[in-house]
């Protein structure tokens, strides 16, 4: 079963594709800036060489050098959304908010390192994307109609996600650009692996190891391209999971348990430092 729909193109090479499939394996393009999100189900795209297995609610980003197939084997339709946005919308919005360009454009329109795999839920884009998922029945349907003005929105989502991104990638400071590149893909292979196991008891020396670095090295790099430490950045991915708990009427109890804290009492502390109030707090205001 293999369904493709175009929802809307234009010259400039905008382009919004649905598509709902349950067993492929073919290569897919990627234009200047394109990006590929799983809306139900699993795919597996294999992306320079590099494999990602792209679940529900994650998506890939890549550039016009990105060579790519993906691989869908699944009982029930997996459903994607692919959208593709023109350069020059992307570029029109780069010149507009920053003064030095060249240098940000290429990263996004050239470099092989700004292909990733993203969690919808910690970016701008994500969000859009999310919207999008939401629509997708009534998108596929013709029930909900795409104008131009959603690539403008799009593009600026992805500008502000991807100005972060590329900070943190000069952030690194190597002589050489491949090595901050080798870096900068390790990073993220790191969060990635953060972003699918917070739940799990997770060694940040053994993660270091093997990139070859040592435990020092990495969290300092980590935290020069997020802000943020390794185990912060795990504390702040179990805080966010124990918000959908408490809103499900979970006990501390238990939400202690299934988010890896010692008990209630370490829960609770580790929750009103990062919000600024107590979980029953939170519960009673939402």
């Amino acid at each position: 079963m293999v369904i493709n729909k175009n929802i809307f193109s234009d010259n400039s090479g905008n382009e919004l594709r649905l598509s709902s499939i349950i067993q492929t394996e073919q290569k897919v393009p990627f234009q200047n800036f394109s990006a590929k999100y799983v809306a139900s189900g699993n795919e597996v795209y294999t992306l320079n060489n590099k494999k990602f297995v792209v679940k529900q609610g994650e998506y890939v980003i890549g550039n016009k050098n990105t060579t790519s197939s993906v691989l869908i084997d699944n009982t029930s339709p997996v459903n994607g959304i692919c959208i593709d946005i023109a350069k020059e919308m992307i570029t029109d919005i780069i010149d507009f908010q920053y003064q030095k360009t060249t240098a940000f454009s290429d990263f996004l329109f050239e470099q092989e390192w700004m292909v990733q795999k993203y969690n919808a839920n910690n970016t701008s884009f994500g969000y859009a994307l999310q919207q999008l998922s939401n629509e997708f029945e009534n998108l596929r349907n013709e029930k909900t109609t795409v104008s131009k003005e959603l690539f403008y929105a799009v593009a600026e989502c992805i500008v502000k996600d991807q100005s972060q991104i590329f900070k943190g990638f000069n952030a690194l400071k190597s002589v050489k650009q491949e090595t901050n590149g080798r870096l900068f893909n390790f990073i993220y292979e790191a969060k990635n692996y953060m972003d699918d196991c917070f739940l799990e008891k997770i060694n940040i020396e053994l993660i270091a190891q093997e990139a070859k670095l040592s435990e020092y090295h990495f969290i300092r790099l980590f935290k020069t391209v997020f802000n943020i430490t390794p185990y912060q950045y795990i504390i702040q991915q179990r805080l966010a999971y124990a918000q959908n708990l408490l809103l499900q009427k979970y006990s501390l109890s238990e939400i202690a348990l299934l988010t890896s804290f010692a008990d209630s009492a370490s829960f609770c502390k580790a929750f009103k430092l990062k919000y600024g109030c107590t979980p029953k707090q939170f519960t009673s205001i939402n």
